[in-house]
This record gives structure tokens, C-alpha cells and sequence, in this order.
């Protein structure tokens, strides 16, 4: 932690800093810009001294400054954005001392709250330049994340969930059980401390192979794109109508049956005790503006216990025959919008299936039993025959 008492340089005494642009005022400049040589830098008032001021500031771009501006960057994420330091200043702002530090070893509590921006209306904005610039973000954060080093295994395994979730969240019901040659997405260079991992558009792939995925109909480029970002947009959505029953603690079963795809999508990121992080958080922008929705441990245990409750019970499944396998009693299918299911048979339900006229692949099986959440395929324990249905039979 650093202390004023720690050695400092003095090359930088007896020059006076000078406000560019005031961002935040009372009295005196509470935030804003300056230049230190050629450089731009972003100065925030953390200490009033009997005869002077302590400051920290960072290098800063013009683009970080815009995005602070325009509140997309919180203060928090343009103080991290460039070279910290601490100044000591006089009443009349002439540098006496300073310190260049990470940030990480200056008094959190003396530094902005994550996600505040400049308005006071607005909250929730990105911590990071990539962060505010994404598609969609999610952020991993608490537990024992630094900025300093993290297991290998961790990050792996946060990684590959992110992969999964960002998969189930952002695609159209129609691709979203599709490989990663459909589509795919970029991502910038994840940020440790908190794992951020920032999602770009998504590449898309050529117009001929995503038109298999909507029943065979043309569906061009700017089509496609639209219906990536209104999943997006309905995601983000949907996600601060579940945040808000957590607080509200109207978690109920209702509720659960709402968003219970949501719950299942979004379950296989939740932290368990061996996790080194404890809050997940999603950001992206919506109709115009940043939205930034953050579970943390309780509403992560209240969430997995919910899920639990409704999915592993008896229920109908609904989807369409795509691998049988009769050796092992048991039949794939894919359900619109969700997981693969495989569903399991008793020897006798199965025979009973293996008779009927439509049970081939393509076609559509309905069928009831007790299903268990996997993150790449569902298992389902079937207590009875299902049905199974033409699939031209189905649409009519």
C-alpha cells in the first residue's frame, strides 16, 4: 500500500499544473485534465492538506477522455486507462513530490466506486477503454482475483464458461446450438485483476450456410447482424428484469418459470467454492446506452438453487430427432434456443418407440421426465414411451 512517506521524485517540482478542461468542481477543480509535458493527463483531487493538495492522475488519450465524457468510461477506468501517479501539490497546484505507482497499491477507498461515471445519473458505465468500446462484456470479479497472476486452470476454465455463456446469450435461437464455423465472435485482450473478457461483433458466416439454420429461408447479412444484436438487446433486457426480483426478493416460482432458459444459460458460469471469483457481471449497450446488470454470491446461490428446483423435476421437452442410439437406449434431440437433450429410455419404452412409424432422425419427439443441466448437452431420464411426431405433422 502506498504511504506518503514512501520515497518520491522531484524532477517534476515547481511546475505548476494547469486545468485544460474541468470536468468536476466545488470549490476548487475536484477532476480534470491537464497537460504534464506533451502528454494529457486526468487529475482527481483524493486529499485536501493544510496548505495543499494530494492528486492522482493518469496519462490519457483522447479517446478515453471522450468515452469519460461521454459517459460510456467510468472515472475509475480512465484513471486505469494510462501511467498512475500520486501528486503533492501546494494551494496554488505548483508540484512539490510525486509518486509513480500501480494503482493497485493506492487507497481503493480514496478512488471512485467501479462503474461511476461522471453524471451522477448514470451508473453501471465500463471500467476499461475495450470494455466501453464491446459488443458485450463479461466480467468475472471478488474472491481472489488480482491484477498480479492467476492459476492457470482458473482461467481456463472462466474462459471456456465465458465462451459457452456468451454462445447461449448473444446468438438467435436458431444458431445458438451451431458450431463455430457458423458463427463465431472476436474478443480483445482479456484484463485480469477482475477477468474481463470483452466480445466484438460477432463474425458471421456466409449467407448460403446460415440460411440451413432458419428453416431454409434467404436471410441476408444486415438480416442476420439485426438479429444478433436484438438477442443482445433482449438478453441484456432480460437480465435486469431477473437482477431486479433478486433484490426485490420476488424470486418466485412464477418468476423462475419465466426466465428459466435465462437461468440455465447463464448457470454454467456461476462460481462454486473452488472458484477463485465470487460476482459476474454483463455489460453491453442497450437502445443508446451502456447497461451494466452484476449478480453477486447471493444472488448466484439463489439463482442455482432455483434452477435446480425447476429443472430437475418432471417436465415435457419438445424438439427435433437428431441422433439415435440404440445400443445405449437413448435418444439426442435438439431443442429451439436451448441445449441438446439426450434422453434416456428404459428398454421397453424404447422398444415401444422403435415400433412407431416416424421414429427416425428429423423428425420431432415429445418427450417427459426429469432433466439435469449440462453445459453442452442436457440429460434428460425419461419415465415414459414419448411421442414422436412427422415433422410436417408437427408444423401443421
Amino acid at each position: 500500500m502506498w504511504s506518503i512517506d514512501d520515497p518520491a521524485l522531484a524532477d517534476m517540482a515547481n511546475m505548476q499544473i494547469r486545468a485544460t478542461e474541468v470536468l468536476e468542481k466545488h470549490d476548487d477543480p475536484i477532476l480534470f485534465t491537464s497537460k504534464v509535458g506533451f502528454e494529457d493527463y486526468l487529475f482527481l483531487n483524493v486529499m485536501d492538506l493544510e496548505d495543499g493538495f494530494i492528486f492522482v492522475a493518469s496519462s490519457i488519450t483522447e479517446e478515453a477522455i471522450s468515452l469519460l465524457k461521454g459517459n460510456k468510461l467510468s472515472i475509475l477506468g480512465a484513471l486505469r486507462s494510462g501511467d498512475f501517479i500520486v501528486v503533492e501539490c501546494a494551494s496554488d497546484y505548483v508540484v512539490r513530490r510525486y509518486w509513480p505507482i500501480d494503482i493497485d497499491r493506492f487507497d481503493q477507498s480514496l478512488l471512485p466506486d467501479p462503474g461511476a461515471a461522471l453524471s451522477l445519473e448514470i451508473d453501471g458505465v465500463a471500467d476499461t477503454v475495450d470494455q466501453a468500446k464491446s459488443y458485450f462484456s463479461i466480467r468475472l470479479s471478488g474472491g481472489t482475483l488480482n491484477h498480479e497472476s492467476m492459476a492457470f486452470h482458473q482461467f481456463k476454465k472462466m474462459v471456456d464458461n465465458a465462451y459457452v455463456v456468451a454462445r447461449k446469450l448473444l446468438a438467435p435461437a436458431e444458431v445458438k446450438s451451431s458450431k463455430s464455423q457458423v458463427y463465431d465472435f472476436q474478443i480483445t485482450e482479456p484484463e485480469f485483476g477482475s477477468l474481463i473478457i470483452n466480445i466484438e461483433r460477432p463474425k458471421l458466416p456466409r449467407q448460403e450456410i446460415v440460411s440451413n439454420y432458419f428453416k431454409g429461408d434467404a436471410i441476408s447479412q444486415d438480416e442476420l447482424s439485426k438479429a444478433f444484436w436484438e438477442t443482445k438487446g433482449k438478453t441484456l433486457n432480460n437480465l435486469r428484469e431477473l437482477k431486479n426480483a433478486l433484490d426485490l426478493g420476488q424470486l418466485d416460482d412464477s418468476t423462475v418459470s419465466n426466465y428459466a432458459f435465462l437461468i440455465r444459460d447463464i448457470s454454467s458460469i456461476f462460481p462454486d467454492r473452488r472458484d477463485a471469483f465470487s460476482d459476474i457481471e454483463f455489460s453491453g449497450e442497450v437502445d443508446g446506452s451502456w447497461r451494466t446488470l452484476k449478480f453477486d454470491g447471493n444472488d448466484t446461490e439463489e439463482l442455482k438453487e432455483a434452477h435446480r428446483k425447476f429443472f430437475e423435476k418432471p417436465q415435457f421437452v419438445t424438439g427435433v430427432i437428431s441422433i439415435i442410439n440404440e445400443g445405449t437406449l437413448n435418444v439426442v434431440i435438439k431443442v429451439l434456443g436451448t441445449n441438446e437433450v439426450r434422453c434416456n429410455f428404459s428398454a421397453e419404452d424404447f422398444a415401444e418407440m422403435k415400433a412407431m412409424e416416424h421414429f427416425q432422425t428429423g423428425n420431432i419427439m415429445r418427450a417427459h421426465g426429469t432433466i439435469f443441466s449440462r453445459s453442452r448437452r442436457d440429460i434428460m431420464n425419461c419415465d415414459s414411451a414419448a411421442a414422436i411426431f412427422a415433422k410436417t405433422e408437427a408444423s401443421n
